[in-house]
């Protein structure tokens, strides 16, 4: 799940769902919301929701007050709206196709996938004890691990009815009861006996046999059934999804609970078994000839592409597409090929971060590398991807060429894995459950140590301190690991506490602390020296990351994001590297006088959280450069800037 998805699906929900949303804009803190029907909103259980700081009403609008972090809730709740609004009236549109394809895999597969590791470890391990001769085959031990480890394919199609159905936002129990129909015990078996009636793709590899009919229509049921498949179920509970909702709008409100699963199981039902059954088995049966053609062709090229695209495609969070064709492999066969292919790319990240630990003299890198070492062990590698070996992009190349070794030693072997588990968990996974030796094991182990030798040894000859030596400010606030830090005042002017402001989410202290200047000029200068983490388009709101890791936040006046006629004027922009008592903003403060505008200015540590106190000076009048609050911080508590 997307770090803001549930917040964002809360607050929609709370204020009348999409439908209910005329415009949505946001500046430095907060939410601002037009809506159809104010009546809608559920205030008090907005402000319940621990993320949420307050809500008011305000100019029209609603204001969801949020923190620092609104830029990102506003970005989800875009995705889940689709299409809205903006400040200029123009629209903005989800993903690409590409993108929300990938995202969907993602949403359906990754919530199975560790149970789907768990059942094939203990595949492996009866493989390995049967292999080992600890247990025979047929005793109740081994039948016992056998239904444990195979359970999770066996009944996938009610797994992903469920997930499906939460990524298709449907009832979940609809969606398993359409996996289950699927899988029904003996349907595959009665719909295929008797005489055939007529054959559809006759003479070809998507020959079908008609034995049954509903109500007159052919039933074309895949005599191997629909245990272990994915796509079926998926584009089922996509239509079912849009059955649900049209029901949902149309029923009376009385008869939903029991009318909408009724008719939305007997339609889709119906339908997903008549037509898109057919033809997802179609189109799954149409990928694997594509993909068995490929490798009939060239095995080492088809191999070598697909190990050398996971790991980018990890990147973009697009490598699910390609485990999904893995696990559609293993449930055709009961062995997967491609998923042993891509096996050992988390033992070059294994390797890459272990390097770079025993190298580095950089006491952040080897902070980050060795827990990024340990994730990798079991298969996540995207904290060695994000955090060692992208940021020197050499190591993420000699990771692909590792990945691209093993990959094909395993192909190559033909030593595919009998059981879906990543990580050094998943090795035993190789042993073949028939008895035929221990082979496949032998040669994943080989494949793994020569990805790991090949990737530790270049990572290791070609390494650079000065490679993770990271920016300036990096490097400043690892060697100072400062406890203390002094902020200045950025403007000049009088001092009052918070909680004298007008504005709810300043006054209350629940972005952070700090003070309140009440200005008597309109220049604002940089309270310390660091790099501009945001500025607002209007000039009224700036945050600054400090070296030393303070992030500041100032905000000058009440609801002032679209007072365009009060003349802010930017003097920087988004990621200037700027320096104590640089010139910012400039707005004309005669202006807002006239116009009685509140003119007072938080400047205050948005990350209050990181620090062990925020000591106010005793001072009244400041300018600029004064000292106003020193941020305290025990080492043990060091973050990186």
């Amino acid at each position: 799940m997307r770090k803001y998805e549930k917040l964002a699906s809360f607050i929609i929900n709370n204020i009348g769902g999409k439908d209910n949303i005329v415009n949505i804009t946001h500046c430095m803190t907060r939410l601002r919301i037009k809506l159809k029907d104010n009546d809608k909103v559920n205030i008090e259980e907005l402000e319940s929701n621990n993320n949420i700081i307050s809500c008011q009403k305000a100019e029209g609008k609603l204001q969801v007050i949020i923190g620092t972090q609104v830029g990102e809730v506003y970005e989800e709740i875009i995705k889940q709206i689709g299409k809205v609004k903006t400040n200029e009236g123009t629209s903005q549109e989800g993903n690409s196709l590409i993108n929300r394809f990938a995202a969907t895999i993602t949403k359906i597969v990754v919530p199975a996938l560790g149970v789907l590791c768990a059942c094939g470890i203990i595949a492996g391990l009866n493989s390995v004890l049967i292999a080992t001769g600890m247990i025979e085959s047929g005793s109740g031990t081994n039948i016992l691990l056998n239904a444990m480890g195979n359970a999770c394919l066996t009944f996938f199609p009610v797994i992903l009815g469920y997930t499906s159905a939460v990524a298709f936002g449907m009832n979940p129990f609809v969606g398993m009861i359409l996996g289950a129909v699927l899988i029904f015990p003996n349907i595959s078996t009665d719909m295929n006996s008797g005489k055939v009636m007529f054959s559809i793709f006759a003479n070809s590899p998507f020959k079908m046999d008609v034995f049954k009919t509903f109500f007159g229509l052919p039933i074309i049921f895949p005599a191997t059934g629909y245990t272990s498949t994915l796509i079926p179920i998926m584009l089922i509970n996509l239509c079912a999804s849009k059955i649900e909702k049209f029901l949902d709008k149309q029923l009376p409100d009385v008869t939903k609970q029991f009318l909408a699963p009724f008719l939305t199981i007997l339609i889709a039902g119906t339908v997903g078994v008549l037509v898109i059954g057919p033809i997802s088995m179609i189109i799954q049966n149409g990928l694997q000839a594509g993909l068995s053609l490929l490798m009939d062709k060239s095995q080492i090229l088809a191999f070598a592409l697909i190990t050398l695209i996971y790991q980018p495609l990890v990147i973009f969070g697009l490598h699910w597409p390609l485990i999904t064709l893995g696990l559609m492999e293993f449930a055709s066969t009961g062995s997967s090929l491609i998923v042993a292919a891509i096996f050992p790319a988390s033992f070059t990240h294994m390797a890459a971060c272990l390097a770079v630990f025993l190298r580095t003299k950089n006491i952040k890198m080897r902070n980050i590398a060795f827990p990024a070492f340990l994730s990798a062990c079991f298969c996540i590698i995207e904290p060695s991807i994000y955090g060692v070996t992208l940021p020197v992009k050499k190591r993420f190349g000699f990771c692909m060429v590792g990945g691209l070794v093993g990959g094909l030693i395993l192909a190559l072997s033909n030593s595919p894995m009998f059981a879906i588990s990543m990580g050094t968990t998943g090795i035993m996974s190789f042993v073949n459950p028939q008895g035929s030796g221990f082979a496949g094991l032998v040669w994943c182990v080989i494949a793994c140590v020569a990805a790991m030798i090949i990737t530790f040894v270049l990572t290791w000859i070609t390494y650079r301190d000065e490679e993770d030596a990271g920016s300036e400010e990096d490097a400043k606030a690892i060697k100072k690991l400062n406890t203390k830090e002094t902020i200045v005042a950025p403007m000049n002017g009088t001092i009052k506490p918070l909680d004298d402001m007008d504005d709810i989410a300043f006054a209350n202290g629940s972005l952070g602390k700090g003070v309140c200047i009440v200005p008597n000029e309109g220049k604002v200068f940089s309270p310390c020296s660091g790099k501009v983490t945001v500025i607002f388009p209007t000039g009224h709101a700036i945050g600054i990351k400090s070296d030393d890791g303070a992030e500041i936040l100032i905000h000058i006046g009440t609801d002032l994001y679209d007072k365009k006629e009060l003349l802010f004027k930017k003097y920087v922009s988004q990621g200037d590297i700027v320096k104590r008592g640089q010139l910012l903003v400039s707005f004309d403060l005669n202006k807002m006088k006239e116009k009685k505008l509140n003119a007072d200015t938080a400047v205050i540590v948005s990350n209050t959280n990181d620090y062990l106190d925020i000591l106010l000076n005793n001072v009244t009048t400041v300018k600029v450069k004064d000292p106003i609050f020193t941020a305290v911080r025990a080492k043990s508590e060091f973050k990186e800037a």
